[in-house]
C-alpha cells in the first residue's frame, strides 16, 4: 500500500491506495486553532499515531513549495520535515515529490489548477473527497504507485 501526503501549515492529509489504485483510507491531522509551534507538534504526533497502526510500503510526500509568504513557506517545510522524520521512525521509505512533477505525470500538466486535479480525482475515484487536499494526496499516492511499478522509486 502506498501513502500519498499533502502537507500544509494547518494539517497533514493522507490517502492510502492499494496496488489496484483503490482508496483504502483517507485521514487528516489538524489543529487549526492553535499557534503554529503548538499545532506543529500536535499534527505530527497525530500523524505518528496513525502510522503506528497501519502497514505502508512507501510514502510519497509533496515537497514543500515556495510561496510568497516566507512564514507560510517555512511552516509547510517544517511539516514536511515532520512527516519525513515520522516515516523514518516507522521504517517507511519516504520520497519527496515536486508538485509540478506529480501533476504532470498524473493530471497531464505540471501547472494544472486545483479544479483540474479535483476533476481528475473524481473521475478516477468518485466524489469521495471532502477537501481538495485529499484529492491532491490521492493523486500523489497514484504517482507513487506508478513510480514504484516503473522501478524508478
Amino acid at each position: 500500500m502506498i501513502l500519498g501526503v499533502d502537507c500544509s501549515s494547518k494539517a497533514i492529509h493522507g490517502v492510502i491506495l492499494n496496488d489496484k489504485e483503490e482508496i483504502v483510507t483517507q485521514f487528516k491531522t489538524d489543529k487549526q486553532k492553535e499557534d503554529f509551534d503548538i499545532r506543529f507538534v500536535k499534527i505530527v504526533d497525530n500523524f505518528s499515531n496513525i502510522l503506528s497502526k497501519i502497514n505502508i510500503e512507501k510514502a510519497f510526500v509533496e515537497a514543500a513549495i515556495y510561496i510568497q509568504n516566507p512564514k507560510s513557506t517555512i511552516e509547510i517545510a517544517r511539516v514536511v520535515g515532520g512527516v519525513q522524520l515520522t516515516c523514518n521512525k516507522y521504517r517507511i521509505p519516504c520520497q519527496l515529490v515536486d508538485n509540478t512533477k506529480w501533476k504532470k505525470e498524473i493530471v497531464g500538466k505540471g501547472n494544472c489548477s486545483k479544479a483540474n486535479i479535483m476533476t481528475f480525482a473524481v473521475e478516477k475515484w468518485g466524489d469521495v473527497f471532502e477537501e481538495q487536499d485529499f484529492a491532491d494526496a490521492a493523486c500523489i499516492a497514484l504517482y507513487g504507485i506508478k513510480e514504484s511499478k516503473d522501478g524508478n522509486s
